[in-house]
């Protein structure tokens, strides 16, 4: 019933064409591309990645591609606030700490800003996405960039299946870094509250639908001692969905000691 509700609505609102439009678009997603051969990998948040161009992908409406990749020549939205927060303050020699590794853009980009001199940690809790995160890194010629199977803080909205999760690591027991990236699904603010390492720059994306709120993840970086600035969307070509969910990036800047 709620599937001929959806329908129904989406016939009222955007008449018959874009009802038949968004049909073929889920038939081409759901039946059609997985069948397809691979050309080559989608390049996401300015790198290479493991997720992979089908032969049809640049010739079948934009909107019929998978969310994730809405230009397939290589979509500039893909994490793009967490992308620019790095490409702001990521300084050569740098120690950074990506926690949320997903397919490794965000953790490629930080080694390739760091350079080959400075070490990038990626924790991510998917057993599954670890080798995600290699495949990426792989793809760009990363050789700075480790990987750990463990989630941070807590178990929240971790991808993939519960076998396949790694070990939990208190926030606490995070190393020393210059740059900490969060980006762990609704672990942000408790993160934030319990770890007593203060990185020069901290990026969080925020997760409210998860239970991680912007105000309150900004006010407890501003507790932390960080100047809270607000990036904007995390997926500028998800704009209604990062509204609906409150998923927003914040980067905080170390205020210094009086």
């Amino acid at each position: 019933m709620q599937g001929l509700s959806k329908v129904v609505r989406i016939l009222r609102q955007d008449g018959l064409r874009n009802l038949a439009s968004r049909g073929l678009g889920f038939a081409y997603r759901r039946g059609v591309r997985p069948l397809l051969p691979v050309s080559g990998p989608a390049r996401l948040g300015g790198v290479l990645t493991c997720n992979g161009l089908t032969v049809a992908d640049r010739y079948v409406p934009r909107a019929w591609l998978p969310w994730w990749m809405t230009d397939p020549s290589g979509n500039s939205s893909y994490e793009a606030a967490l992308v620019g927060g790095l490409g702001a303050h990521v300084r050569p020699g740098d120690r950074v700490v990506v926690i949320g590794g997903g397919i490794g853009v965000t953790a490629v980009n930080a080694a390739l800003l760091t350079g080959p001199s400075g070490p990038v940690t990626c924790f991510e809790g998917s057993l599954d996405n670890c080798r995600l995160v290699g495949r990426t890194a792989a793809l760009n010629g990363v050789g700075n960039l480790t990987v750990r199977h463990a989630v941070v803080g807590s178990s929240i909205a971790v991808y993939g299946s519960i076998t396949g999760r790694g070990e939990v690591l208190p926030a606490a027991e995070l190393p020393p870094c210059d740059v900490l990236e969060l980006d762990c699904e609704g672990a942000e603010i408790g993160i934030v509250r319990e770890m007593t390492i203060r990185p020069r720059v901290l990026l969080v994306e925020t997760h409210g639908v998860y239970g991680s709120p912007t105000q309150e993840v900004a006010a407890a970086m501003e507790a932390c001692g960080y100047a809270v600035s607000d990036l904007g969307w995390a997926e500028p070509s998800q704009e209604e969905t990062c509204r609906r969910n409150d998923i927003r990036v914040l980067s905080g800047l170390r205020r210094a000691a009086p």
